[in-house]
């Protein structure tokens, strides 16, 4: 009988060296899910991936991997498991092509998978380079291949997109997407939140150690009821002029602009005009992720 879920977490407490870095923390990931983590820098991300890989024992609480407990790591679940970290070892002497088979070779997998993601993440021109050789976006990628290439059933992606260019980036998330990979679990952290809305099935929203709300971001963005954020790019210098008008509840100076969270986006442009505020070139976007997770956290999003 499969495992009803993926990963499953009741109740994680992680203590190092006397801070409490993950406090009582629970997450379910279904199978065949695309589930993304975010939160800030310090939130626990890595200690929550290191103690449901098995590389770290939990203070307290209950961690399931693909239906086995991962501490003591076990080789034979390891198997089942692509991991790609922000920092990544390679056969460096090895070309490219020669590193992914070398992979595949030790988990006793099928080197079959090896030339489809080479032309799926667009490393055909480096195919037979050197990975010591490769640019840093080639490496990313390569990264992300070595993750995927034995086809495990759940893949741990931290930052995969980082570093890469808007195509190589589309290419990737086309990737994740694609009949390939169907049916593989993707648990994944991201610093593009654009990507996470558009990507995941389901997003968690990590912070001080806990999970904050889990659901789909639509559904997160729904019962926030953010109402609308208008960018106003030609105001930065207007910005506390903003503050107390009717109809805004919110104002934040950011690099494109001034944004302002409004109810009722008709009365906040009435505001903005009749104060005299520079409303050219204004956008206004609905409910984002990035809203819901500023709401939750109080932060803007850096990874």
């Amino acid at each position: 009988m499969p495992e009803a879920l993926a990963v499953d977490v009741e109740n994680l407490a992680v203590t190092i060296k006397q801070k409490h870095i993950l406090k009582g923390l629970d997450l379910r990931v279904e199978q065949g899910s695309f589930h993304g983590v975010i939160g800030p820098n310090g939130a626990g991300k890595t200690t929550l991936f290191d103690t449901v890989l098995g590389f770290r024992q939990p203070t307290s609480g209950r961690v399931s991997l693909l239906g086995q407990t991962p501490h003591p790591r076990r080789p034979e679940l390891l198997a089942r498991v692509g991991i790609q970290p922000q920092k990544t070892a390679f056969f460096t002497k090895t070309r490219l092509i020669e590193h992914l088979q070398a992979v595949a070779d030790i988990f006793g997998a099928s080197r079959s998978s090896v030339g489809t993601l080479v032309e799926a993440l667009d490393l055909t021109a480096a195919a037979k380079t050197k990975v010591e050789n490769l640019s840093g976006g080639e490496r990313q990628r390569l990264a992300v291949a070595s993750a995927l290439v034995h086809r495990p059933d759940v893949v741990f992606l931290d930052e995969p997109t980082a570093g890469l260019d808007p195509a190589a980036r589309q290419n990737l998330v086309a990737l994740l997407q694609s009949a390939d990979v169907l049916g593989m679990t993707t648990v994944y952290t991201t610093h593009y939140l654009d990507e996470a809305e558009r990507l995941c099935d389901t997003v968690s929203i990590i912070d001080d150690g806990k999970i904050q709300r889990t659901g789909s971001p639509s559904r997160l963005i729904a019962e926030a009821d953010l109402g609308a954020t208008i960018l106003l790019p030609a105001a930065l210098h207007q910005a506390d002029a903003i503050e107390g008008l009717s109809g805004i509840t919110s104002v934040r100076v950011t690099d494109d602009g001034v944004e302002v969270r409004t109810p009722d986006t008709a009365a906040a442009f009435a505001a903005l005009s009749a104060a005299g505020i520079d409303t050219g070139s204004a956008q206004v976007h609905n409910g984002r992720l990035e809203d819901v997770y500023l709401q939750l956290t109080g932060k803007d999003y850096v990874a």
